[in-house]
């Protein structure tokens, strides 16, 4: 399978989603989306490099880029959060609204808050309309499902101990950019649960 990344350059992501600007710098020449990721990895803030990174996906990709990331990164995953899992998981496969909207109600009813949630909230803002009303179409903003998949990345990397965190993000960027080449997704785990 060829590339999934939708941009030929870095500057094209910031280009597509302003708002990303506020939080990250811009490259100063012409990078490609992967080359600035690790860039950004082995720079003073590795964390970075998820919030660009789940921008550089289509919707659907980066909804299993972060569910395969939080899928073996969150150790504490209650029965909700598994519910919640298979759920974007038919998302990811179906692709369609039944499955979207199975997903957004999941998220409205969810009692918890964490990875999980986010990669839920993810798929269920990548599409459709988020009104309650189906006569008045409110459609979503096209930024929120990378939003949400980084809020994921970011708290299942954040609940692990500290010595294995900045791997952990390591290994969700490398498996990322080797699935936006067009590999497949694997589960990512963090180090002392591989061991296992």
């Amino acid at each position: 399978m060829g590339s999934r990344i939708r941009f030929t350059s870095a500057i094209q992501v910031f280009q597509t989603y302003p708002d990303l600007q506020e939080e990250l710098e811009p490259p100063a020449g012409d990078i490609s989306p992967q080359d600035y990721t690790l860039e950004i990895l082995k720079g003073e803030d590795p964390y970075a490099a998820i919030l660009f990174f789940a921008h550089v996906l289509p919707k659907r990709e980066a909804v299993w880029w972060g569910l395969r990331c939080v899928t073996g990164l969150d150790q504490n995953k209650t029965a909700e959060d598994l519910s919640m899992l298979e759920l974007v998981t038919a998302w990811v496969q179906d692709e369609d609204e039944e499955a979207r909207l199975s997903v957004q109600a999941a998220v409205d009813e969810f009692k918890g808050e964490g990875p999980s949630l986010w990669i839920g909230r993810a798929a269920s803002l990548s599409g459709g309309s988020i009104s309650p009303n189906p006569e008045f179409r409110v459609d979503t903003l096209p930024h929120l499902t990378a939003v949400c998949a980084n809020g994921a990345v970011q708290l299942a990397v954040g609940a692990l101990g500290p010595g294995v965190r900045e791997e952990a993000i390591a290994d969700c960027i490398t498996a990322g950019i080797s699935f936006a080449e067009g590999g497949s997704m694997p589960v990512v785990l963090a180090k002392q649960q591989a061991a296992v």
